[in-house]
C-alpha cells in the first residue's frame, strides 16, 4: 500500500510540474504519456521490441554468469591467476558503456550482438569479482579436514566450494538484474536494429517526447518485473538451501 501511496504521489508531482512548465516537448502531462501508453500496449512493435530486448537480456545473463563464474572461480582458488586477471577485470569494470559501444560498432556493426556483447562486458566484472570472493571465504579448516579424511576432490569442489560460491552468487545476480537493462537498452539505443532501446531513437528522431515517457516506462516495469522475479527465485533457493 505503501507503494502505491509513493507511486500517486510521485505522478501527482509530475503533474504539477508539467503544468508549471507547461511544454510537451520537455514534459508532457500523465494523461498525454499514458495514451500514449496504452496506445503503445495494443501494438506488435512494441511487444516485438520488447521480445528483442528481453531475449538480449537472457542470453547476456546467461553468457555472464557463466564466463563470471568460470573465471571468477578460478581466480579464487589460484591467488597467481587472482592476481594475473585483477588488472585486466578492473580496467574492463571502468571502462564506459560508450567506449564499448563505439568499439563494438567497428566490429560488429548495427545489430543483435552489439547489445549483448557490450552487456556481457559491462556487467562480468562484477560478477566475477563477487565469485572469486565467495571462493576465497571458503573455510580453509574445512577443506583441510576434507583432505585429512580422503574426501573426494569432486564433493570438495561441490559440496565445500560452490556452497560456500552461491551466496555471492545471488549477489551477482541480484546486482545484473538491476542494471542489464539499463545497459542492453543503451547499447540498443546507439548499435541496435531492434529492441525497446531503437523504438525510443526511433521516438526521439520524430520528436514523439510522449512516446519516449511512456517507451521509459515500460522498460521501467521491465527492470522491476525482472528483479523482483530474480529476487523471488533467490529467496526459494535460499530457503532450499537453508532446509
Amino acid at each position: 500500500m505503501k507503494f502505491l501511496y509513493g507511486l500517486i504521489l510521485f505522478i501527482l508531482i509530475w503533474w504539477i510540474f508539467s503544468i508549471i512548465i507547461d511544454s510537451q516537448l520537455i514534459l508532457p502531462t500523465p494523461i498525454s504519456v499514458g495514451r500514449v501508453f496504452i496506445d503503445l500496449a495494443q501494438t506488435k512493435t512494441l511487444w516485438s521490441s520488447l521480445l528483442s530486448t528481453v531475449l538480449k537480456g537472457i542470453i547476456a545473463l546467461i553468457i555472464t554468469i557463466i564466463l563470471g563464474f568460470f573465471f571468477g572461480f578460478l581466480m579464487g582458488i589460484f591467488d597467481v591467476l587472482y592476481e594475473l586477471f585483477r588488472p585486466a577485470f578492473t580496467i574492463f569494470q571502468s571502462v564506459p558503456v560508450i567506449s564499448w559501444l563505439v568499439l563494438v560498432i567497428f566490429v560488429w556493426g548495427i545489430g543483435f550482438k552489439g547489445p549483448i556483447v557490450i552487456s556481457v562486458l559491462s556487467l562480468l566484472p562484477n560478477t566475477t569479482f563477487a565469485i572469486a570472493q565467495g571462493v576465497k571465504n571458503t573455510d580453509k579448516k574445512l577443506i583441510e579436514m576434507a583432505y585429512v579424511y580422503n574426501v573426494p576432490k569432486k564433493r570438495i569442489v561441490k559440496d565445500i566450494y560452490i556452497g560456500s560460491v552461491i551466496p555471492f552468487l545471488f549477489t551477482a545476480l541480484e546486482v545484473i538484474s538491476g542494471n542489464i537493462w539499463k545497459v542492453i537498452i543503451v547499447s540498443e539505443y546507439l548499435a541496435g536494429n531492434e529492441g525497446i532501446g531503437v523504438q525510443i531513437a526511433w521516438a526521439r528522431q520524430y520528436v514523439n517526447v510522449p512516446k519516449v515517457y511512456a517507451l521509459t516506462i515500460f522498460a521501467i516495469l521491465l527492470g522491476i518485473s525482472s528483479e523482483r522475479l530474480i529476487k523471488f527465485i533467490i529467496k526459494r533457493k535460499e530457503f532450499y538451501y537453508a532446509s
